[in-house]
């Protein structure tokens, strides 16, 4: 059975359809769950991130509301540096599976690429102290995706 707040996903991802954005109401979404507002940040904050593909927008007053968008990515330059800004200065393991499995399903990277980078900068590949393997991992995945980006873009 599914929790509430898997519901509330798939009910927004229902309603932008295949729409690139929605706009919603925090409370009316809330009381349309019969669930505090907080539970609608929880969802919001967590499945609709841009590693999964998301950016949100708060427009406040006179009925203010959250735009979702879908950003599909590409070989576009902007694209390439919201990902590479979305990784910082440390990536823990989740975050990097979650981002090859969105590169995964948008044909960026093909499942092998994907296979690959996860296999090189998972943390049993690392022989350094746990405390640095988070700052290692975002500077290498950087440098490997620029480079598989950059080599696609080039047509090769």
């Amino acid at each position: 059975m599914a929790n509430i707040s898997d519901i509330i996903e798939q009910f927004i991802i229902s309603t932008m359809g295949e729409d690139s954005f929605v706009d919603i109401s925090r409370n009316e979404l809330a009381n349309f769950f019969s669930c505090v507002p907080s539970q609608i940040n929880y969802v919001l904050e967590t499945r609709f991130t841009v590693d999964k593909g998301y950016i949100k927008e708060s427009h406040r007053g006179g009925g203010g509301y959250i735009r979702i968008t879908r950003v599909p990515i590409s070989e576009d330059t902007y694209v390439n540096s919201l990902i590479l800004e979305s990784i910082g200065d440390e990536l823990n393991e989740k975050r990097m599976s979650q981002i090859l499995t969105r590169l995964k399903t948008e044909k960026v990277l093909s499942e092998k690429e994907c296979g690959i980078v996860n296999s090189a900068l998972s943390d049993s590949s690392f022989q350094i102290p746990f405390s640095f393997k988070d700052k290692v991992r975002a500077n290498s995945f950087k440098n490997i995706l620029l480079y598989i980006l950059k080599d696609k873009g080039e047509g090769r």
